[in-house]
């Protein structure tokens, strides 16, 4: 179902053929690392997981961010369990299974998959499936949130694209600046400098595509919706498929075209005051200051100094700016800054 929020099949989920084809074509020519890139919402998720399960390769699913939100400090210790706990999850599909059975590091007992010792680290599980000698994709879904751990990731992944001809990686990131400082392709002092790698990206959908989108979904579900009311979502959604599917499941749970979109604006609200939250109240209030209007550094600051009562120094100001550009929040254009997600600017400029 494409309003549906978790996909399995390519069937269930709309266009990104290009997308699926480039990262799988990468996967049969061997390539080492694969970088999946795009705004929040726009489905890179989606793609890597109905890739995983499309695909006649075993693979590892990995949810760095969930990982970050739960241990902070995500050690390799972790990364070896969540490893053998996303084979264990996706067992029914043939190639993981095949996997499994050829591990010498793992058991398939009758309460799930587990190591033989639990003293094996993940440099052996990873041996372990490299000798297996059939190629093997592991996702890193948000990647960027290892940068926040003690142990370095790209030394591993230097080492996994030198030596490891059995491993594809795919790494995906909203925060898409952090990641590519994270990985440092361009930076001589990186362990990933100038490795071999494929980069690819998803953009919004197109005026036409989210129409398209829409309708075959409507139709997909037997609802009526006028093209006027769809104009309208599409021109207000700008494209961005996550907010484009919550609003195609609320109409086909009884939502009318207005109530839906209301919904999915304190949705947009909740969800970025909670992401927000976990950096600095400070830069919701910028994020405020821009949904209102308030684009140019200058009309920036004196907002800010207005909300909270207090002179705040350029430096920080400047800090907090460059954070939400590099967060994936908020974009400069000739000297002004705007929200990048339309839908979060307006679910802002509503919030007072």
């Amino acid at each position: 179902m494409l309003f549906s929020r978790v996909k399995k099949s390519r069937d269930e989920m709309f266009d990104r053929e290009y997308e699926f084809n480039k990262i799988a074509s990468a996967i049969t020519d061997g390539v080492p690392l694969i970088v999946v890139t795009g705004i929040r919402r726009v489905g890179k998720t989606t793609l890597v997981k109905v890739l995983l399960n499309e695909i006649n390769t075993p693979g590892v699913y990995i949810d760095t961010r969930k990982l970050w939100s739960i241990h902070a400090n995500i050690s390799p210790k972790v990364i070896k369990k969540e490893i053998v706990k996303s084979l264990d999850a996706r067992k029914s599909y043939a190639p993981v299974m095949r996997l499994l059975r050829s591990l010498k590091s793992v058991a398939i007992a009758g309460s799930g998959v587990e190591f033989k010792d639990e003293k094996t680290d993940l440099i052996d599980v990873l041996d372990d499936i490299e000798n297996n000698g059939e190629r093997t994709v592991i996702v890193f879904d948000e990647a960027q949130y290892l940068r926040y751990s003690n142990y370095d990731y790209t030394a591993l992944f230097a080492s996994i694209n030198d030596n490891y001809e059995n491993i594809t990686l795919i790494l995906t990131g909203s925060e898409i600046q952090i990641l590519e400082e994270f990985l440092g392709f361009n930076d001589k002092h990186s362990p990933l400098y100038k490795r071999e790698h494929e980069i690819v990206h998803l953009d919004r959908f197109s005026k036409d595509e989210s129409t398209m989108y829409l309708k075959e979904g409507f139709k997909e579900v037997g609802l009526s919706v006028g093209d006027r009311e769809i104009e309208n979502a599409v021109e207000v959604l700008d494209g961005i498929v996550g907010w484009l599917r919550e609003y195609g499941w609320l109409r086909y749970r009884g939502r009318t075209h207005s109530e839906a979109i209301d919904e999915v604006f304190q949705k947009a609200k909740s969800d970025i005051i909670d992401e927000l939250s976990k950096h600095s109240p400070r830069y919701l209030t910028i994020m405020m200051a821009i949904s209102e209007g308030y684009h140019s550094w200058s009309a920036i600051k004196a907002y800010v100094e207005r909300s909270e009562g207090k002179i705040i120094d350029k430096k920080t100001l400047y800090t907090a700016l460059r954070n939400l550009i590099k967060y994936g929040y908020i974009e400069k254009h000739d000297d002004e800054y705007y929200i990048i997600d339309p839908v979060i600017e307006r679910a802002l400029r509503h919030t007072r």
